[in-house]
């Protein structure tokens, strides 16, 4: 624009220059979140799907979940334990677009929310994570822009402690070792359901050769009574900015997840985890 109409139209030339120089600033990191939401339903039509122990969600209760998931401003939140993609919508703002994994009948599914200005990326299934009916599938996308391409892959591991249970979140891990070296540049997370600093061979099952990078190494869980260590993780094979990591605990936490008082079952008995992935 001619610098004479810029002075007609009131608008100093160094304002417009500034603004052009932000917007074409490029993206150094991205702030990545995991949350494991406990049994996010849509609330539409859910009376007779209700687990046990679930309860109900009032608008109360998504206004908790929204305020402490969105506090630090992520640029890309993956779920666990969600309903569906309507689910999403009750604690997510119109900033972010979301996908959820659909599975026939009534499944816990995981959901990817991202910041709309990433564009959009190729998204997919990855169902070889489920070994057999019942075990959750992963969702990956990957995004493209500034001539940088990153995956993200969201999981959620069988749960329990049987030796069944074990057996089949070790299979799970194994199916990820396969995937994740054709990846390319990558951030893999989600509910492990197992505390991995305590057991290495795992790890380097899903390590192979890579050189894999955990958010949460050294770090202490303080959430509710998990005290033990992480379940849930932020894993890359790029780098996390130091100091980035965070346990964002809810205000209400007691250091027991136990329902009393009650509105902690509108909550989560997981934490969301956060950190600063470098590009």
């Amino acid at each position: 624009m001619h610098r004479a109409l810029l002075r007609f139209l009131g608008i100093p030339f160094a304002f417009l220059v500034t603004i052009s120089i932000i917007a074409k600033s490029p993206i150094k990191k991205l702030k990545i979140t995991s949350f494991n939401s406990y049994f996010l339903y849509d609330e539409i039509g859910d009376s007779y799907k209700t687990p046990k122990d679930r309860k109900h969600r009032t608008e109360e209760d998504f206004s908790k979940l929204k305020k402490i998931i969105l506090s630090n401003h992520p640029d890309i939140i993956g779920f666990q334990e969600i309903e569906n993609e309507e689910a999403l919508k009750h604690i997510i703002i119109n900033e972010y677009d979301c996908r959820a994994t659909i599975t026939r009948g009534y499944s816990q599914e995981v959901g990817l929310c991202w910041k709309k200005e990433l564009g959009q990326p190729s998204i997919r299934e990855i169902e070889e994570l489920s070994l057999r009916p019942g075990l959750r599938k992963g969702l990956l996308a990957e995004f493209a822009f500034e001539n940088k391409k990153i995956s993200v892959l969201v999981v959620h591991l069988k749960a329990g402690r049987s030796p069944k249970d074990k057996k089949e979140r070790k299979e799970q891990i194994q199916v990820l070792h396969k995937i994740l070296p054709d990846l390319g540049k990558f951030v893999l997370l989600g509910d492990f359901n197992e505390i991995l600093e305590s057991r290495i061979d795992l790890w380097r099952i899903l390590q192979g050769d890579l050189r894999l990078k955990s958010a949460n190494y050294k770090q202490q869980s303080d959430c509710w009574q998990h005290q033990d260590g992480f379940i849930d993780y932020l894993i890359t094979n790029l780098h996390w900015e130091e100091g980035s990591f965070k346990q964002i605990k809810f205000g209400s936490d007691d250091g027991n997840f136990d329902g009393n008082p009650i509105e902690e079952k509108g909550l989560s008995d997981h934490c969301p985890i956060t950190a600063d992935l470098l590009l």
